[in-house]
């Protein structure tokens, strides 16, 4: 497969926090431009403001009206806010989410229609799943998933805490597991996925065990349910490729075991699209510093690069299968036939 030069959608998060500063650090890293073509949505304005009170290089930007005439060679930038802003560095306001939220929006729009390859969402107040379309936020077919290098983690619900757990039903949960072991194949390259999930507690393990025997019957290899702590902490998680958490703050646990809580990224999986983001926390309190690592972005960016490459090598090597054969037997003479349909 010839891996072309990917276009980056890249949305500016809100203004009053750490998203234009994670956006410029990571853009004016060596040998970005011969990794991907960046497009930013977001203002002029606001990323020149910033980029000076923080007193960090920026390149030269192509300044366009669409993506589809980016410039291979630069950093283009999508003005989608002409109007004056009021920065106030660490001081979430109406304004300063409305950006990010109309740069998300139309960044989401030329996702759709092919214009840019991938979208990376900066920092904000608002969530980028559920702000993709209404029929996927109700079939609840987005699954988001927390990534450092090997290190996967998909979330069962939207849930923070494990309060509203028992209310999941075995099948949701089954299909959870389905989904992501499809997505391990596909967007991650492994060919056969082990999983495995954490206990919750005694009424909903038993829904766990019910949805692991589920799976198992399709070929799946899952596993558990595995008490959180001690899963983590004797490193038992290294023998598979993705974890299923109940919760957001079960799932943390494992980053903050492993101390990489400031360097996961988040992929949206089971799209048509790839989606991912940084940690999604703005750090107010960090605004206007020059004290943000740009880690978890860039790693938000280089993973939508490979799952980019992963989901199209995917595709490409299941087109046009090879038809069935069917054999005539019962004489001397076997016969191919290339006529007889399925």
């Amino acid at each position: 497969m010839n891996e072309k030069m990917i276009k980056v959608g890249i949305t500016q998060g809100d203004t009053n926090g750490i998203a234009c500063e994670l956006i410029l650090k990571t853009l004016d890293e060596p040998h970005i431009l011969e990794s991907c073509i960046p497009v930013i949505y977001g203002s002029a304005k606001v990323l020149t403001h910033h980029r000076k009170t923080l007193e960090l290089p920026f390149p030269n930007v192509n300044n366009m009206d669409t993506a589809e005439n980016v410039d291979d060679n630069q950093i283009n930038l999508i003005n989608v806010y002409q109007e004056d802003s009021t920065i106030e560095f660490g001081k979430p306001t109406a304004e300063s989410a409305k950006i990010g939220e109309i740069a998300f929006k139309k960044a989401l729009d030329d996702l759709k229609n092919g214009a840019i390859d991938v979208l990376v969402a900066a920092p904000t107040s608002l969530d980028p799943l559920k702000t993709i379309e209404p029929e996927i936020q109700e079939k609840k077919e987005g699954l988001k998933i927390w990534v450092y290098d090997t290190l996967r983690v998909a979330l069962a619900t939207d849930q923070i805490t494990q309060a509203s757990l028992t209310e999941l039903p075995v099948e949701i949960l089954a299909e959870k597991i389905q989904v992501l072991r499809a997505t391990l194949v596909r967007d991650f390259g492994v060919t056969f996925p082990r999983i495995a999930v954490l206990s919750s507690n005694a009424q909903m393990d038993k829904k766990v065990n019910q949805a692991i025997v589920a799976v198992s019957e399709k070929g799946t290899l899952c596993f558990g349910p595995y008490p959180t702590e001690s899963f983590f902490a004797s490193n038992e998680f290294k023998k598979f490729d993705a974890i299923l958490a109940m919760s957001q703050d079960q799932g943390m646990i494992a980053f903050h075991t492993t101390n990489h809580q400031e360097e996961a990224a988040i992929f949206i999986a089971n799209l048509p699209y790839i989606i991912t983001a940084p940690e999604p926390n703005a750090f107010f309190d960090k605004a206007g510093k020059n004290e943000a690592s740009p880690d978890s972005f860039r790693n938000a960016l280089f993973m939508a690069i490979d799952l980019f490459n992963n989901r199209s090598f995917d595709t490409e090597i299941h087109q046009n299968p090879l038809r069935k054969q069917y054999f005539e037997r019962g004489s001397d003479n076997e016969k191919l036939d290339l006529t007889r349909e399925d």
